[in-house]
């Protein structure tokens, strides 16, 4: 194990506050007692840090409420697995530990080499949960996001997706985003099934290329159409993940994760690309940008909609298969970091 940062707490009396949740029920908030000798693991091994668990904590003493209280949080800076592990002895006292989950996670060092854990940000407020979170809000603006939007309204949007999933035409898109103009929203985002052959989920993804059997004027002419209106144009993608009936997976069969002699697992009709392979971050950097090159896209709609499973790589030898996942968000920032510096 490699955590990122440790705090040790005296003895209070303190609760534990964390978030879990699912598809529609995003971050419950739970909080419970800490007893004496236990031992807790907020963690996640499924290869994010989403709803499912989110990599942040607080410890609360008794009492504490939005307004007032004493409050320690932890959060970390990493989209990948994670673990913020508690421990109180039997006198009490609260040791809290974060960092990079070390379920399946190896990293071999050779001489000269080093290794660095992702950052925990770490948060006191003598004013209840509510200080904490102002102060997060301002490590993070100052900090982390490096956006022109950081310290500016954000445009009110409206996407097609509930309105049409896969089953439209220009003329629809159109009708949808005049009346939305009509209601003051600033900006049009086209969902999924702009794409390929991409009329069901069980197809094209992978393949980025413009349908212009939907879009007979492709993606440049439908966001002339929407700028002529007044709003801004946006776009969805899912590039670190591909269908089976796809010709980049037929093409590039390795190009997954997966288990060397064990089936892979399709989730929604998906597979997740290798992005611990250079040549794969390769491929999504160049795709993507070549598509956002081509039309006034001025939002990117970045989705996830499975979690990581058969954690592998054609690329490393079988000893270092446990560094797969953190080599996966290493080619992950690249792409972001090289499309960032593009666009």
């Amino acid at each position: 194990s490699a955590y990122s940062a440790a705090l040790d707490i005296s003895k209070d009396n303190y609760e534990l506050i964390h978030f879990s949740g699912g598809w529609a029920k995003e971050r419950e908030m739970y909080r419970s007692e800490i007893r004496q000798g236990v031992k807790i693991d907020i963690s996640n091994a499924r290869g994010g840090s989403g709803h499912n668990i989110n990599p942040f904590v607080m410890l609360a003493k008794s009492g504490a409420d939005e307004m007032s209280g004493e409050v320690y949080s932890m959060t970390l800076v990493y989209s990948g697995n994670h673990s913020t592990m508690l421990e109180c002895d039997q006198f009490g006292n609260i040791r809290l530990m974060q960092g990079i989950n070390p379920f399946g996670f190896e990293w071999k060092l050779k001489e000269g080499e080093s290794f660095q854990t992702p950052q925990s940000v770490m948060c006191y407020s003598d004013k209840g949960i509510g200080g904490i979170s102002r102060e997060l809000h301002d490590v993070i603006r100052q900090n982390l996001c490096r956006s022109k939007w950081v310290n500016k309204e954000r445009p009110i949007l409206i996407n097609n997706w509930e309105a049409t999933y896969m089953d439209f035409n220009e003329e629809k898109l159109l009708n949808i985003a005049k009346t939305a103009k009509e209601q003051g929203v600033e900006l049009f985002v086209l969902d999924d099934g702009w794409f390929s052959s991409r009329i069901k989920d069980d197809n094209g993804l992978g393949d980025w290329y413009e349908n212009r059997d939907r879009l007979p004027n492709g993606l440049e002419g439908l966001a002339d159409k929407i700028n002529a209106l007044g709003m801004r144009f946006g776009l969805w993608f899912e590039p670190e993940m591909v269908n089976p009936d796809s010709d980049l997976y037929r093409a590039h069969p390795d190009w997954i994760l997966h288990a060397k002699g064990r089936q892979s697992s399709l989730v929604r009709n998906q597979l997740t690309l290798d992005l611990s392979r250079k040549d794969v971050c390769d491929y999504i950097t160049e795709a993507v940008s070549d598509v956002l090159s081509k039309a006034n896209i001025e939002y990117v709609k970045w989705d996830m909609n499975r979690y990581m499973s058969e954690v592998g790589s054609s690329e490393l030898p079988a000893d270092r298969q446990g560094e797969v996942k953190h080599r996966y968000m290493l080619g992950l920032y690249s792409v972001l970091e090289t499309l960032t510096q593009r666009f």
